[in-house]
């Protein structure tokens, strides 16, 4: 049986239009339509994973605040040729015959050991294409029992990040800081953990995540004051 808070988010997953728009403020100046798509037709499929779980440090109640809900992000390995030393969330390319869900979870089980039997799909977010490395990302929303025990591969991770719900939804955790890039000077909105930015791709998911928690934590505080 899923907590309360989580039943109100997979609710909330099944209006993604209204989730989608928010993704508008957190696109770079050069990634102007990236948050409407759609993507190339010669775009390759991947997927990434956004699991939630509760703090076991800081969980003392059945339906914890959003400050007791932590999902994982990776650093990557500074010599990977795509992204390297970017932060991320878990995923990675389909094979040939998976769904974007299998997929999901087995880069989740390679890159940091879940298992994916104990994962409990909430729903999707909309896909993002990604220019840089023409992927059509489709990000989902999942939810596990326990924290995890990370066991990060090596080869591509080079260090694991929690980020709370309540963190992402602070406005004092975002920035719009001004970037140079072949020569060129753009804004690019970004979250901020431990001192790393997390812009492009990853801060457009985490957008749409955000409008989708903030529907969802509202309409569970008024269901809980309900008689």
């Amino acid at each position: 049986m899923l907590p309360a808070f989580m039943v109100q988010l997979q609710n909330e997953l099944k209006v993604p239009q209204r989730n989608k728009d928010a993704r508008k403020a957190y696109a770079a100046q050069l990634a102007y339509g990236r948050w409407r798509g759609p993507a190339p037709t010669t775009a390759r499929e991947a997927a990434v994973m956004i699991l939630l779980y509760r703090d076991p440090l800081s969980a003392t109640t059945t339906d914890a605040p959003l400050d007791q809900w932590q999902f994982p992000l990776t650093l990557r390995v500074e010599s990977l040729p795509r992204h390297g030393g970017q932060i991320s969330l878990p995923g990675g390319e389909l094979q040939r015959g998976e769904t974007a869900w299998q997929a999901a979870l087995r880069e989740s089980k390679e890159e940091l050991g879940i298992c994916p039997a104990d994962v409990v799909r909430l729903g999707a977010l909309s896909p993002s294409y990604v220019f840089v490395s023409n992927y059509r990302v489709t990000p989902f929303v999942a939810f596990t029992l326990s924290k995890p025990l990370w066991q990060p591969q090596e080869s591509e991770v080079a260090e694991v990040f929690e980020m709370s719900l309540q963190h992402l939804i602070d406005p004092k955790n975002v920035q719009v800081p001004l970037q140079q890039r072949y020569g060129i000077s753009f804004h690019t909105p970004c979250f901020l953990l431990k001192n790393h930015r997390i812009w492009g791709a990853t801060s457009l998911i985490l957008a749409e995540l955000l409008a989708a928690i903030r529907v969802a934590s509202a309409d569970f505080t008024l269901d809980k004051k309900s008689p």
